[in-house]
């Protein structure tokens, strides 16, 4: 399945200190309020302020593009997204508090139910060499920049291509482009 910007849903913060680009929710029609197992989403923050909770939620976030961004976890310590492209982890049920270092940003973030789905996120720096990707039980791949060919297909900047089944699947690109994909696996 390969998705564009045309098919994601756009929804502005409770907040108002940004917005979420949802690209995949799991199962379809789900909502954050309604059970879903997985969740991948961009979004655009704009100001410093605190994330909504999610509780039984595991998240991984990523800087794509911006200043950084500091997560303020409370008692729980501090994590820094200093750079694009270097993925952190934390409950979802943890104050966080997001504190913009040097102007507007924009991040990845990937969301599980806890005991219900499981994920991993690997970044690939993608030339005309092949690379496989990794295998998973349902694998997305988002081309975070640049044009990438995936078995048959396209995939442009800010697409998105769902497989499920674990099949063999291999990247490359004409021109330095970068790839997020994420593995995901039903747990129980």
């Amino acid at each position: 399945m390969l998705l564009g910007p045309a098919d994601y849903r756009v929804m502005p913060w409770k907040n108002g200190g940004g917005s979420t680009t949802e690209l995949l929710i799991h199962p379809p029609g789900a909502t954050l309020e309604g059970g879903f197992l997985w969740r991948l989403s961009t979004a655009e923050v704009a100001v410093s302020g605190p994330f909504s909770p999610f509780p039984g939620v595991d998240r991984t976030l990523m800087l794509l593009a911006g200043g950084g961004l500091e997560l303020d976890h409370g008692g729980h310590g501090l994590q820094r997204l200093e750079r694009p492209l270097e993925p952190v982890s934390f409950p979802g049920e943890w104050p966080t508090f997001g504190r913009l270092q040097d102007g507007p940003c924009r991040d990845f973030n990937v969301m599980t139910a806890r005991g219900g789905a499981r994920h991993g996120l690997t970044v690939l720096h993608l030339g005309r060499k092949q690379v496989p990707l990794p295998r998973a039980e349902v694998r997305a791949a988002y081309c975070v920049r640049g044009r990438i060919t995936l078995g048959g297909d396209l995939l442009d900047e800010g697409g998105l291509r769902v497989d499920t089944g674990g099949a063999e699947l291999w990247a490359r690109a004409e021109n330095p482009s970068v790839l997020v994909v994420v593995t995901l696996a039903r747990m129980g």
